[in-house]
């Protein structure tokens, strides 16, 4: 049965990377697919006067994968939301979950390959702040019942990947009754499962993942915490413009790049899709396509062996100059 994958290019630089990430799909899966287009964002609110409209909604809903381009929020706009949180939300994408690894060995440090697991911010932790006399309050709520579904995932995904450990970073220390709620769920769900499972501070973690990568295999972790191990990670192999990153739930997923839509930091032409490309390959894998995603891994890492990359990565090739030498590679595979 073909598979149906909703692109939203979105705003800033979204569009040239979703051009880039469709054009790859197209090439490594091409019948097994079917792309279909939604506004989101500025650029739907220009057409529509909505951020999130209807139509766009209804296609998601529909789909069996979603790519996109990220949006430029509008925080000056009467109730705004960001509308990529709203359709995460709606979806009930409860698991955020990125992959780092190395591209070639001229970019980045040796021995990574991490998969880090966290909640989504809408969905597993909330966070309240209000004004005091001389001061903010926050007061954080965390759902147990995600936390389940959040390390039920982490196990599955595992499994799926072939990981073997399994490790919950958290401040126990510091928040002794809700981070420590978090570790016991944690260890309750792991239990039987085969894995080998740990927990550790999240400042330890982060200092174990640089000084001996290999010793971090699946990391989980709240959002607070995930956000920034994950900017650890992207810096160990070359930066967010490089790393994949899907939101998933039980029935679909959201798969966009890392880096966001940048309206302002990159000339149009030398944008890198990296990241973009090897999120939609992350669709795939969550579509039960894991062959064709893998296509796509071997071929950018082969461009980026040849160094046909992007001048962000140290090379000299445009956009589409990358993205053909992708296709090519593509090709050539059969």
């Amino acid at each position: 049965m073909t598979k149906k994958i909703l692109a939203l290019p979105g705003d800033g630089i979204g569009p040239e990377v979703i051009t880039s990430a469709v054009s790859v799909l197209k090439q490594a899966a091409g019948g097994k697919i079917e792309i279909w287009y939604g506004d989101i964002g500025q650029s739907a609110f220009v057409k529509t006067s909505e951020y999130l409209p209807g139509d766009t909604m209804d296609l998601a809903v529909d789909a069996d994968a979603i790519i996109a381009g990220g949006v430029v929020d509008d925080p000056t706009a009467r109730g705004y939301q960001n509308p990529i949180r709203v359709l995460k939300k709606q979806l009930s994408m409860y698991a955020v979950v990125r992959k780092f690894f190395p591209l070639c060995k001229e970019i980045g440090t040796p021995g990574v390959d991490l998969l880090l697991i966290t909640g989504n911010p809408d969905t597993l932790l909330s966070v309240v702040e209000t004004e005091a006399l001389d001061g903010v309050n926050s007061h954080r709520f965390l759902s147990a019942t995600n936390c389940k579904r959040l390390f039920q995932k982490t196990a599955w995904l595992s499994s799926t990947m072939k990981r073997k450990k399994i490790t919950c970073a958290h401040r126990s220390s510091m928040f002794p009754a809700l981070d420590s709620m978090f570790v016991d769920i944690f260890y309750k769900e792991l239990a039987g499962s085969g894995f080998l499972v740990e927990d550790m501070d999240v400042g330890e973690a982060a200092s174990e993942l640089v000084k001996f990568p290999p010793s971090m295999d699946v990391l989980v972790s709240t959002d607070i915490y995930g956000t920034v191990l994950a900017g650890v990670a992207a810096g160990m192999v070359g930066g967010s413009y490089l790393t994949p990153v899907g939101s998933i739930g039980d029935n679909s997923g959201l798969f966009e790049p890392m880096h966001g839509p940048n309206p302002k930091s990159i000339k149009d032409g030398i944008v890198n899709p990296t990241s973009a490309i090897l999120s939609a390959a992350m669709a795939l894998d969550n579509m039960g396509m894991s062959a064709e995603a893998e296509k796509i891994r071997k071929a950018v890492r082969y461009v980026y062996s040849k160094g046909m990359i992007t001048p962000d990565v140290g090379g000299n090739a445009t956009t589409k100059e990358f993205t053909n030498s992708v296709i090519t590679v593509l090709n050539n595979m059969g």
